[in-house]
């Protein structure tokens, strides 16, 4: 069988799919239940990705657990929204114009481009395009295999293009009004799923797929639980880290602010 990619590869496993899903589902029933916008789902963007790869760099060169760091911006970030809400700090989207929400839009999208082609780069490096491989039964880590960077480019391109043409395709003359929004609206989704079907039927070359853990466990269970000891796991985390965390927390009240506000 071919090596799982690396879980959580941003965090090296503190934090995956599994966590997110989770939590994501979580959050969004409490939302809903006490919020006044009960259709809105909050979820993952390209700017909190950026946040959890370099605030996972910052506790990793400065010997700090990230997890009990993380435990502590959730703290912060729970005491920010409050005072927002009291204080009804929703007007201050009047002062967001158009510019704001075009910048933020394209802020979004230029991290997915930047990471889907990083990602595709890494791919090209791994599995390099040769004349010869040597080939196993298995595959191994760090040994190139054929194929693998042509598909995923093939792949990559395919998902675009054919997500491309759905949209254009809500535009044109075929099939009824109702028929061609629908298939514009989910033009993203249909064009991963098909291509995500040619990736599946397509036995004899190598790709990476995600990995998931199976039932409902963390995504490295020998490094944490659901539940994290906001004093420390393996060591006491800095009590000036935890005012400090107040800071990277304003930023992300900040973007989830403006990603609630403006770009949904």
């Amino acid at each position: 069988p071919p090596p799982p990619p690396p879980p959580g590869e941003k965090t090296k496993g503190m934090m995956g799919v599994s966590e997110l899903l989770v939590s994501t589902c979580v959050q969004c029933i409490l939302f809903s239940i006490l919020s006044a916008q009960p259709l809105l789902v909050v979820g993952f963007s390209g700017p909190l990705l950026v946040f959890e790869e370099a605030f996972y760099s910052f506790c990793n060169d400065h010997g700090m657990e990230y997890i009990v760091g993380r435990v502590w911006i959730g703290f912060w970030l729970i005491l920010l929204v409050l005072v927002v809400v009291a204080c009804e700090g929703s007007f201050l989207v009047r002062y967001l114009s158009r510019y704001t929400q075009e910048i933020f839009s394209f802020l979004i999208s230029l991290i997915f481009i930047y990471e889907t082609f990083s990602k595709l780069v890494t791919i090209f490096k791994d599995h390099p395009l040769k004349r010869h491989y040597n080939l196993t039964d298995a595959v191994q880590p760090k040994v190139p295999e054929p194929n693998t960077a042509l598909l995923s480019l093939i792949l990559m391109a395919g998902t675009f293009f054919l997500a491309f043409f759905l949209r254009q395709f809500k535009n044109s003359a075929f099939l009824p009004g109702r028929a061609r929004r629908l298939i514009g609206d989910f033009g993203v989704p249909i064009s991963i799923f098909i291509m995500a079907l040619v990736d599946f039927f397509i036995k004899d070359t190598f790709t990476q797929k995600l990995v998931v853990p199976k039932g409902l466990e963390v995504t490295n269970t020998s490094a944490r639980g659901w539940f994290i000891n906001p004093m420390g796991k393996d060591n006491t985390f800095p009590i000036w880290m935890m005012f400090a965390s107040v800071v990277p927390a304003l930023l992300v009240f900040i973007l989830i602010f403006l990603e609630t506000q403006i770009t949904t």
